[in-house]
C-alpha cells in the first residue's frame, strides 16, 4: 500500500493571483486625479522581468496637473517595467519609477499649466510565489494574511515621519492639520528616492490592498482586514462604498488582489477584470474608469459625482405627483396674478372717472 502511494505522482500546485480595480471621484471633488492599472496575462508573458504588476497613483497639482501626473506615472511605470532588459525585479521596479519621475517632471517644466504637478505611486510586482513593492508618497499597500493586516509601505508624509520619530501618536496624526503634507512625491523634483522592498514569500489566501488615501484615510485597518475576507469583487465594492458613506472628500481608488493555490496547467497569473463591452477594444478604455461599476449608496450615485456638491440635488428624480402639484401651484399663482392685475386696473379706471 505504501509502495503504491509513493509511486503515484503528486499534482504540481501553482500560486495564482487574481485582481480587481475600483475607483470613484468621491462626493466633493469634481475630477478624479487617481489612476490605477495592472498588467494583463499577455503582457506579463512577453515581459522579461515578468509577473503581475499592480499600480495605484494619487495625483496633485492644479485642475489638470494631478490627473496628468497620476496617469503618466502609471503608464510610464508599466511601459518601463514591461520593456525592462533585466530579470531583476527590484532593479526593474526602481528604474521604472525613476523614469516615470523624470517624465512627469519634464512635462511639468515644458507646460506652464502643469507646473508643480506631482503624484504618489505604489507598485506591487508578483512572480513565482514572491512579491516585491516600490513606493513613493502616501498611497499604501497592505497585506492581509490569516487574521492579521500589515502595512507594507511607509507613508512619505510629515505626520508619518513625526510618528516614526515619536513626536506624535498615531491617533494625533489622524487629526493633525498638516497630515496631508508630503515629504516625497513623484514629479516635483528632477530626482526622487524610491523605496523598494522584497521578496515577500506568498501564501495561499494572501490578500493585497493597494489604495489611495481617499480610502485609508476613512476606513481603518481593522475594517480593511474584515472586508478583505470577502471575495475580491465584493471587497473592492465594499471599500468604495464605505468611503462614500463617510463623505468621500477625496478620490477613492483600490486594487484588491488575492493569491490562490491552483492546479497545474492553469496560468500562474490570472487576469480578473470586470466584464466589458466586447465591441469596444480594451486599449481604448480609460483604466481608471472602465472597472468602476455604479454603486448605490442611497444618498448619492456614481453618475452624480462629477457635478459640484451644490448641484447634486438637480440630478435627483422628481415623482409624477410632485410634478402635478408643481403645475397646479404655478397655474393657481398665475390665475391669482391675473385676477389681482384686473382688480388693480378696475380701481385705476374708477379713480380716473371721478
Amino acid at each position: 500500500m505504501s509502495e503504491q502511494a509513493s509511486s503515484e505522482s503528486v499534482p504540481e500546485r501553482h500560486l495564482v493571483i487574481r485582481a480587481v480595480l475600483r475607483t470613484d471621484v468621491g462626493l466633493v471633488r469634481s475630477e478624479n486625479q487617481d489612476f490605477g492599472m495592472y498588467t494583463s496575462v499577455e503582457e506579463e508573458q512577453e515581459s522579461l522581468p515578468g509577473g503581475r504588476l499592480l499600480i495605484v497613483a494619487d495625483g496633485m497639482g492644479g485642475h489638470r496637473g494631478g490627473a496628468t501626473a497620476s496617469r503618466l506615472a502609471a503608464e510610464t511605470v508599466k511601459a518601463q517595467y514591461l520593456g525592462s532588459e533585466t530579470k531583476d525585479i527590484p532593479a526593474a521596479l526602481r528604474e521604472s519609477l525613476v523614469r516615470a519621475n523624470a517624465r512627469i517632471f519634464s512635462e511639468a517644466q515644458s507646460n506652464p499649466e502643469l507646473r508643480g504637478m506631482g503624484t504618489t505611486t505604489s507598485v506591487l510586482a508578483v512572480r513565482g510565489g514572491q512579491g516585491w513593492l516600490a513606493h513613493v508618497g502616501d498611497s499604501r499597500i497592505y497585506l492581509v494574511r490569516n487574521d492579521e493586516i500589515r502595512q507594507l509601505t511607509d507613508d512619505h508624509s510629515l505626520v508619518a515621519t513625526m510618528v516614526r520619530e515619536g513626536l506624535l501618536t498615531s491617533a494625533e496624526a489622524e487629526t493633525h492639520p498638516r497630515r496631508n503634507v508630503l515629504q516625497r512625491s513623484m514629479g516635483v523634483a528632477e530626482e526622487v528616492e524610491v523605496d523598494v522592498r522584497g521578496p515577500i514569500e506568498l501564501q495561499d489566501g494572501d490578500t493585497f490592498i493597494l489604495c489611495s488615501d481617499g480610502l485609508h484615510g476613512l476606513v481603518k485597518e481593522a475594517e480593511l482586514k474584515e472586508i478583505a475576507r470577502k471575495p475580491i469583487d465584493a471587497a473592492a465594492d465594499e471599500f468604495v462604498r464605505k468611503a462614500l458613506e463617510r463623505g468621500a472628500p477625496d478620490n477613492v481608488t483600490v486594487i484588491v488582489a488575492r493569491v490562490e493555490d491552483s492546479d497545474a496547467g492553469e496560468p500562474t497569473l490570472i487576469d480578473k477584470r470586470e466584464k466589458l463591452d466586447e465591441t469596444q477594444p480594451l486599449e481604448a478604455l480609460d483604466e481608471t474608469i472602465k472597472i468602476t461599476p455604479p454603486i448605490d449608496v442611497g444618498r448619492a450615485s456614481a453618475r452624480s459625482n462629477d457635478r459640484p456638491p451644490e448641484r447634486r440635488a438637480e440630478a435627483r428624480p422628481t415623482s409624477p405627483l410632485l410634478k402635478w402639484m408643481l403645475v397646479f401651484a404655478l397655474a393657481l399663482g398665475a390665475a391669482g396674478a391675473w385676477f389681482y392685475w384686473n382688480h388693480q386696473q378696475a380701481i385705476a379706471r374708477e379713480s380716473s372717472t371721478r
